[in-house]
């Protein structure tokens, strides 16, 4: 170990203060690297859990406040033709509707309202979807969150299961018992026979994980690579003062000190300030005068 270690003051303290610099710098900047990438995933996490509330409140209200007062609109007021108005009482279409207007806000979020047996068939469950309602359907689990693998592509998943309820029969019962818009737009050519009680489908939120961890990589890369670079330059800064002030004086010292042992007495010590250093270099040259004096004195 002793082999290793420069025999020099201004060696050792260089070693020591740089192994100091990098270490730290590299322990400090690994710390921020991951604090970055942990606090994207949270951040992530937390905006998919809001998207997943808000597409639940919003499917509640419909549910049970709005489509019931339309019905009651409708009743009052006969000059309405219409049984169904799908733009204010569906609440899988005005969930959809609402989220794309302030999607622009969440961007890289995709909302799906998905179920077996849909009226839309593009709300056809995917196989991963598949596999979390029917998870619902064992678990009775409030909630999903998850990341999983689509096409060799991550996604951060968050969903929640939805249950029928008897007003969910008016369009997903009976075809015949259909309103006569819903059957307009989407022409169904079976019953799709939901029962009530029964975990037919669920919302789904996603957000591109890959995309998300690359932002906090590379945030954490620059974050913790800045500091990293910051520690080396203050450090870099100390030994330079303490090269300057301290080592390079000591230096001038020990090759006068060299001299008057061989008899070379005539240089004058530079005296630099009035610290440590410059009153060592005084009492120097005060030494070095007395021997030029018991020098001459023996000529």
């Amino acid at each position: 170990m002793k082999a290793l270690l420069p025999k020099s003051i201004k060696g050792k303290v260089s070693l020591i203060i740089g192994s100091i610099a990098v270490a730290s710098g590299l322990i400090t900047g690994f710390y921020t690297y991951n604090e970055e990438v942990k606090k994207a995933k949270e951040v992530s996490k937390e905006k998919v859990r809001l998207t997943l509330a808000f597409s639940k409140s919003i499917r509640g209200y419909v549910r049970e406040t709005l489509r019931p007062k339309i019905y009651e609109l409708m009743n009052e007021y006969k000059c309405i033709k219409e049984d169904f108005i799908l733009e204010a009482q569906s609440s899988s279409f005005l969930t959809s509707n609402i989220f794309r207007s302030v999607s622009r806000e969440f961007q890289g979020l995709t909302l799906r309202q998905v179920a077996f047996k849909p009226l839309n068939p593009k709300n056809e469950p995917t196989p991963v979807e598949q596999k979390i309602i029917e998870y619902f359907r064992k678990t009775k689990a409030p909630e999903y969150t998850e990341i999983v693998n689509i096409n060799n592509y991550r996604y951060l998943v968050s969903a929640f299961p939805v249950k029928v309820e008897a007003s969910c029969l008016m369009c997903h019962g009976k075809v015949e018992n259909m309103p006569k818009a819903v059957k307009a737009i989407y022409k169904p050519k079976e019953d799709p026979n939901w029962k009530v009680d029964e975990i037919q489908g669920g919302i789904f939120v996603y957000e591109p994980y890959e995309a998300t961890l690359l932002r906090a990589q590379l945030s954490g890369l620059i974050k913790g690579g800045t500091i990293f670079f910051v520690n080396i330059l203050v450090l870099g800064i100390i030994l330079w003062i303490l090269n300057r002030y301290v080592f390079s004086p000591i230096n001038v010292l020990k090759e006068h000190a060299d001299k008057i042992s061989k008899g070379e007495i005539d240089d004058r010590i530079p005296v630099k300030g009035e610290d440590e250093i410059g009153e060592l270099a005084k009492a120097f040259e005060r030494m070095r005068i007395s021997i030029k004096k018991v020098m001459d004195l023996l000529k």
